[in-house]
C-alpha cells in the first residue's frame, strides 16, 4: 500500500496526557490513538509491530512443544468462586471488571485465565499419560487500573501472552518451567531488550514461587535490585537484605521525655541528637478480611527502615483463618475518617507508644486489636 493511502496522522506537539517518551512518540507518530482512559486503538503501523512481536513469541513457544489456544474473555463468576479468587479480584485487588447479564448472572472480563484453563483441563485430561500438556494464548486482557498511565505500559485493556502447564509431578512441573524460562530469554533477546529475570512476589495469582522478566527502563514503576555478577536479582517487594549496622548508642539510662513536635523519626533524632538506627517506630494498619472482620495491626520497625507492605500482607494472609476469612480485602494506614467507622475518638497517630491508654483499645467496635507495640524512644 502507498503511504498516501494509509490512515496515518502525526502530531506536532506532545499530547498533554503523555508522561514518558514511548507514550509521546507512539501518539505523535500515529501508532496509537487514545479512545478512553487506559484504552487505545492500534493503528496500522502499530498493528504491524504487534504482529511481528507475536510471531517471535509464537515461534519460541511452539519450539517448546506448547500448543496455542484462544480462551474466552468473558468468564463466569462460578469458576472464580470455586478457586476462592472472585472476592480477591473484584474487591481486594479490585482489578477485575465485573458485570451482570440480563439473567442476573455474574460475569467478569478476564484479567488472567487460570480458572478457565484449569476447568478445561479438568474436563479433557483423563489420564496421566496425556501429560505433560502446555497451552498458551495471545489474548486481550482487562484490568480496572485505578490510575491508567504511561500509555501501553499501564492500560485497562492490553494484549498478553500467557501459558499454563499441566504435569504429572513436581519434577515435571520444574522441567516445564525451565522450558518456559529459556523461551522467555530467547524472546526478549530477539526483541533486542535489556532485561533481568528477578525473584518476585506471586501476588493474587498465588503459588510457591515467581519470577518476573523485567525490562530495564527509567519509565517503569517497579524497582529491581540485582548484583553485577548476575547471581542475585529480585523485585524490591521480594528482595531480602541485611540492614546497616546500628550505631552504638550514647544513652546509658531509660528516661521519659516530653517530645513536642517530633512526629517523625527525623525530628525525633534531631531532638535527641541520635541516629535513626537507635530508634523504633510504630505504624498502625487497618486490615479488612473477606469475612468482614477488621483487624488493627501495629508494626514496630527500626527507625531507619520502612514497612514493606507486600511482605506484611503476605504474613497477614497466613492469619486469615483466625478471623474467619481467606483473603484480605484492604490494608491501609487509617486516617481520622477511617477510624470514625470503629472508634469514638481518633488514635494519636504519629505518637503511638506502648503506654497507649486502654480507652483507645476498649472503644473499638467489631474490631480485633492485634497489637505488637514498641517504644519509639531512643534505645
Amino acid at each position: 500500500m502507498r503511504l498516501s493511502q494509509m490512515l496515518f496522522v502525526t502530531l506536532r506537539e506532545d499530547p498533554a496526557e503523555a508522561e514518558i517518551p514511548s507514550h509521546k512518540l507512539l501518539l505523535r507518530a500515529g501508532y496509537i490513538r487514545r479512545v478512553g482512559s487506559g484504552v487505545f486503538a492500534y493503528m496500522p503501523f502499530m498493528w504491524r509491530v504487534l504482529r511481528k512481536v507475536s510471531q517471535i513469541v509464537r515461534e519460541e513457544m511452539d519450539a517448546t512443544g506448547a500448543q496455542e489456544v484462544l480462551l474466552p474473555t468473558l468468564q463466569p463468576s462460578e469458576l472464580w468462586r470455586e478457586s476462592g479468587r472472585w472476592d480477591t479480584y473484584t474487591q481486594a485487588e479490585g482489578i477485575m471488571f465485573a458485570l451482570r447479564d440480563r439473567q442476573e448472572r455474574e460475569l467478569g472480563l478476564g484479567p488472567t485465565h487460570e480458572e478457565v484453563i484449569t476447568s478445561i483441563a479438568r474436563d479433557m485430561i483423563r489420564s496421566y499419560r496425556q501429560l505433560p500438556v502446555n497451552l498458551y494464548q495471545i489474548q486481550t486482557k482487562f484490568r480496572d487500573e485505578i490510575r491508567p498511565r504511561f500509555g501501553l505500559l499501564r492500560g485497562r485493556e492490553f494484549i498478553m501472552k500467557d501459558a499454563y502447564s499441566f504435569d504429572v509431578d513436581e519434577a515435571g512441573m520444574k522441567a516445564s518451567y525451565v522450558k518456559m524460562r529459556d523461551a522467555y530469554y530467547r524472546i526478549l533477546q530477539r526483541c533486542g531488550l535489556e532485561f533481568r529475570a528477578v525473584d518476585a512476589d506471586s501476588g493474587a495469582i498465588g503459588g510457591s514461587g515467581s519470577q518476573e522478566f523485567m525490562v530495564l527502563t527509567a519509565a517503569g514503576e517497579d524497582e529491581v535490585l540485582y548484583t553485577e555478577d548476575g547471581k542475585y536479582a529480585a523485585n524490591v517487594e521480594k528482595a531480602t537484605s541485611l540492614p546497616p549496622d546500628a550505631e552504638p548508642s550514647s544513652f546509658t539510662t531509660y528516661e521519659k521525655h516530653h517530645t513536642p513536635g517530633t512526629n517523625t523519626i527525623a525530628t525525633l533524632c534531631s531532638y535527641f541528637k541520635c541516629s535513626p538506627t537507635q530508634t523504633l517506630k510504630n505504624v498502625l494498619y487497618q486490615v479488612v478480611y473477606d469475612s468482614g472482620m477488621t483487624v488493627l495491626v501495629l508494626v514496630s520497625i527500626r527507625g531507619d527502615q520502612d514497612v514493606n507492605e507486600v511482605k506484611l500482607q503476605n504474613e497477614l494472609v497466613k492469619a486469615a483463618s483466625e478471623y474467619g476469612g481467606k483473603a484480605i480485602l484492604a490494608i491501609e494506614v487509617p486516617d481520622a475518617e477511617a477510624q470514625a467507622k470503629w472508634a469514638t475518638k481518633p488514635l494519636p497517630l504519629g505518637y503511638i507508644a506502648p503506654d497507649l491508654s486502654d480507652d483507645y483499645i476498649q472503644q473499638t467496635k467489631n474490631v480485633a486489636p492485634k497489637f505488637c507495640a514498641s517504644s519509639i524512644e531512643p534505645q
